[in-house]
């Protein structure tokens, strides 16, 4: 069974078209980046596979299937919805934090709405411990500190450590690493594609035959920093997905659109033109 998979796929938000027609098959434990200029609308494609959660459905005009875990999101329920997305962790480009709950009551979120007669309070924030000392955030667990005391990079890990925190089978990541120094984006993209926490109680939810690494989908408009992290690239241009390949792939191709993407710093020289294979739409 694929992780996700995505059937000619239309999307109109308030008379604009975003996805036209696009496809897409993402396998257990791969790791995927979808690029794109700013504004060509790649943030829906995570937020389509969530179900578009926050966005109203007089302003929406969603064509096609999504399919994730082998449920198709359209054939869902309110409940059921609820019951997927807490088995998906997403780290939005704004960190999408509750801004009056602090970094703690943020990071524990999942587990006390989804969790809290199960695991109990003690597990619950031993849980919070181990993700916030493995991402050196011990510092923000305190009480009582909250959003608004933390800096872009901080609440980007606070978003990831509520992310990780129920052990997801899929990770969403929409722009992670935008407005970061090189430094903390090429830290963040350390844990983001390769973090796999540990903890002592384990959850009572059915996971299924997946990889023991999550399955990764990340937005962005920059290709070069994902290089040596992911298994596939893949290119969002007026509506529709064109596979580039992997990074011997990117770093091959002569198109205008990829060496836009990859930025002034890498150079691929005088090799032969690698071309970009549209996907089915």
């Amino acid at each position: 069974m694929n992780c996700v998979e995505m059937r000619h796929v239309r999307l109109e938000v308030d008379g604009r078209r975003y996805l036209d027609g696009v496809s897409l098959t993402v396998a257990p434990g791969e790791a995927v980046v979808i690029a794109g200029l700013p504004g060509c609308g790649k943030s829906f494609v995570p937020r389509c596979i969530l179900g578009l959660p926050g966005m109203d459905a007089d302003e929406v005009n969603l064509q096609g299937d999504i399919i994730v875990a082998g449920q198709r999101i359209g054939d869902l329920n309110s409940q059921e919805l609820q019951a997927l997305r807490r088995r998906v962790g997403s780290v939005m480009r704004d960190g999408g934090l509750i801004e009056n709950m602090d970094v703690r009551a943020n990071v524990t979120l999942p587990l006390t709405y989804h969790y809290q007669n199960t695991l109990g309070p003690a597990a619950i924030q031993a849980r919070c411990d181990a993700v916030l000392e493995d991402l050196q955030l011990s510092r923000l667990g305190a009480p009582g500190i909250r959003p608004v005391a933390l800096n872009r990079e901080e609440r980007l890990y606070v978003s990831l450590a509520r992310a990780v925190i129920c052990e997801p089978f899929l990770l969403l990541f929409d722009e992670p690493c935008l407005g970061l120094s090189p430094g903390s984006a090429r830290r963040l993209s350390d844990f983001a594609f390769s973090y796999q926490p540990a903890f002592a109680t384990a959850l009572p939810q059915e996971q299924g035959d997946w990889a023991s690494l999550p399955t990764r989908i990340v937005t962005t408009a920059d290709l070069g920093r994902y290089l040596d992290r992911a298994d596939r690239f893949i290119l969002l241009h007026d509506g529709r997905l064109e596979v580039i390949g992997d990074r011997m792939a990117v770093l091959g191709s002569h198109d205008p659109r990829v060496r836009q993407l990859l930025g002034k710093e890498f150079n691929p020289g005088p090799s032969a033109p690698v071309m970009t294979e549209a996907i089915d739409g």
